[in-house]
């Protein structure tokens, strides 16, 4: 995957280094200015879609640059939660972090700041709370499903006293832990919440949220858990068209709900059909994410089963 840095991104970059470098510094309240006018050129400009590995490039030089920064403004005593812009970008980095396979990183980064700003803004802000689920994310990725699970639980309850149990984020939530009781292999009680979960998606949010998609392939996921691979598998292929037609065919979105698909044809036994799909996404992952994504070497561990049982079929 070789991509290039927005000339926006590159410019912000340099703009702080030089107001670290060229702006002299003799007190604390001098560095907490220096802090401000370097956030502030940060701020400046959009904060890049993390989710689009297109954009992982900026990110790879925004990050040093924001933990640096966050490094200098807690020194200086400027509050790291102050700023609107600078929360979201600080969000922006933890997204990116754990969907570049980098949640190690971003554990420490989200302690941090989730411990931070539930100080400053307090423990049911929108931003408080989504710090957690951040660090949530990093520690399922990088330690487990049982290191998030008490999180996980803790955010559903934050969320459920201050938005409301049927709220879009509270449901959100609500499909993380779906994901994380499947990973745990407690597939009764994870299809128990997920159905539930999907009933009130689609009866709140409607069958074309995004939260809703995601819960139906976490219900699937489930379904898959319990041997009911064919069942799984038409949710699978229902979620995939979903993301195809809002994110295209290369959007990371679309690749995972078609690897879930190249999973369960191997299960049911269509060999010849998941190799033919995990060969297109092997391409597909190195081209959007990388050789060394997590996607491509699982893509490329299941294109090696479904060889292997192809030759067993001859």
């Amino acid at each position: 995957m070789t991509q290039s840095v927005d000339v926006a991104v590159a410019q912000a970059h340099a703009d702080v280094l030089a107001l670290f470098r060229d702006t002299p510094v003799t007190d604390s309240s001098g560095l907490a200015a220096v802090c401000r006018s370097a956030r502030d050129r940060l701020t400046s400009m959009p904060v890049p879609d993390p989710h689009d590995a297109h954009h992982w490039d900026a990110y790879r030089v925004l990050t040093p640059t924001v933990q640096t920064l966050l490094g200098y403004a807690r020194e200086a005593g400027v509050p790291t939660g102050e700023a609107e812009r600078f929360r979201a970008l600080l969000i922006g980095v933890l997204h990116y972090l754990h969907d570049s396979d980098r949640a190690e990183a971003g554990v420490p980064l989200a302690e941090l700041v989730q411990r931070d700003w539930e100080e400053q803004l307090g423990e049911t802000h929108l931003d408080t709370i989504e710090a957690l689920e951040r660090l949530a994310a990093c520690r399922y990725a990088g330690e487990g499903a049982e290191a998030s699970r008490p999180l996980l639980e803790r955010i559903i309850d934050l969320r459920s006293q201050s938005l409301g149990a049927d709220h879009a984020d509270t449901l959100h939530s609500l499909c993380n832990l779906g994901v994380c009781l499947n990973t745990l292999g407690d597939y009764d009680e994870a299809l128990r919440l997920n159905s539930e979960t999907l009933w009130r998606c689609e009866r709140r949010l409607g069958t074309g949220h995004w939260t809703t998609n995601r819960t139906m392939a976490v219900t699937a996921g489930s379904l898959f858990g319990l041997g009911e691979h064919r069942s799984a598998l038409g949710m699978y292929w229902a979620v995939h068209d979903w993301h195809l037609q809002r994110s295209g065919a290369s959007s990371l979105d679309t690749l995972d709900a078609a690897a879930d698909i190249a999973h369960t044809l191997h299960a049911i036994g269509d060999y010849e059909a998941a190799r033919a799909l995990n060969t297109d996404l092997l391409h597909s992952y190195e081209r959007t994410a990388g050789e060394g994504h997590c996607g491509t070497k699982e893509t490329r561990a299941r294109l090696a089963q479904n060889l292997e049982a192809l030759r067993h079929d001859t």
